[in-house]
């Protein structure tokens, strides 16, 4: 049965109130700090680029999934994809961002499909909707004009050329940005 908009209201105030309640009794502020935006135009391009294949296997699972078959993707093969997405979510891009949004998106469908072959579920799936959610997020991880615009107006504000990295820095930059994106990620857990 369908929620009116006021039981909605009432409902996620209910929810926000236990999550405040469940970080006092862990003895943490009641609420959670905004999410830091640590990284830079650069790194975040940088990325975004490292990205872009992961985004073709999405194109190529989509086509599986419109055959009406399913396949198990072992993820531990996606790992350098699932960091790049993970650092990605605290870019101080807003449309970088939303790279790392889909890249998320297509990871958590993936591990559900996994899932379901594991449990034997399959006949479950819901494969139409699980397609609309692969194109939902090949297309956040589209490299676009609002994408461009962003790297733009970083560059004319700190020189052309400026947001670009050189890959053997990617890492190195990661790596610098990783304590306080960890230390943000344990004071968000509710487990």
């Amino acid at each position: 049965m369908a929620m009116t908009n006021e039981e909605l209201w009432t409902d996620t105030a209910q929810l926000a109130e236990r999550l405040r309640q469940i970080r006092i009794e862990q003895g943490r502020n009641p609420d959670p700090e905004p999410r830091p935006k640590v990284v830079d135009i650069p790194l975040s391009k940088a990325l975004v680029d490292r990205l872009q294949p992961f985004k073709v296997i999405a194109v190529k699972y989509a086509g599986v999934l419109a055959s009406g078959q399913v396949t198990r993707i072992d993820v531990s093969k996606l790992a350098k994809y699932e960091e790049a997405a993970k650092v990605l979510h605290y870019s101080k891009g807003f449309w970088c961002g939303l790279h790392a949004l889909g890249a998320g998106a297509f990871l958590q469908i993936i591990k559900r499909v996994n899932e379901a072959i594991d449990s034997g579920t399959t006949d479950e799936l819901d494969i139409n909707g699980l397609m609309r959610k692969v194109h939902f997020s090949i297309g956040l991880m589209t490299k676009d004009s609002a994408l461009s615009h962003e790297i733009n107006d970083y560059e004319k504000e700190h020189g052309r050329g400026s947001a670009v990295m050189a890959e053997e820095a990617v890492d190195t930059a990661i790596a610098e940005v990783m304590p306080e994106i960890n230390k943000y990620e344990e004071d968000d857990m509710y487990e």
